[in-house]
C-alpha cells in the first residue's frame, strides 16, 4: 500500500502510460526506465497492480524525471536551440 503524502492523503497513482504522457517520452522509454534505471525511486516489487496495469505513486516518480538528465542521444531542445543557432528552423 503507497504511503500518505505530508497532507496525510493517498497519492495520486498513475500508470507507465500516464507518466510517458506526463514527462514526454515513449511508454516504452519509461519501461525501460522503471525496470532498468537502479536510480528509478519506485521498486517494481511496491508497484500496484489494478486490473492489467501497474500503478506506481506519481510525486516520487515526478521528482525523479524532474532531476534526471537525458544520458544518450540528443534532448530535442538542444535539438531545435542547435536548428535554430544554424538557421534550418522548419517551423
Amino acid at each position: 500500500m503507497p504511503k500518505k503524502t505530508e497532507e496525510g492523503r493517498a497519492p495520486e497513482m498513475v500508470t507507465l502510460a500516464e507518466i510517458a504522457r506526463r514527462v514526454d517520452l515513449s511508454k516504452q522509454r519509461v519501461q525501460q526506465l522503471a525496470h532498468n534505471d537502479p536510480d528509478f525511486p519506485v521498486p517494481k516489487g511496491e508497484w500496484k497492480k489494478v486490473g492489467r496495469y501497474y500503478q506506481l505513486p506519481w510525486e516520487p516518480v515526478e521528482a525523479y524525471f524532474e532531476a534526471r538528465k537525458p544520458q544518450h542521444g540528443v534532448h530535442f531542445a538542444k535539438r531545435d536551440e542547435r536548428r535554430k543557432a544554424e538557421g534550418g528552423d522548419d517551423s
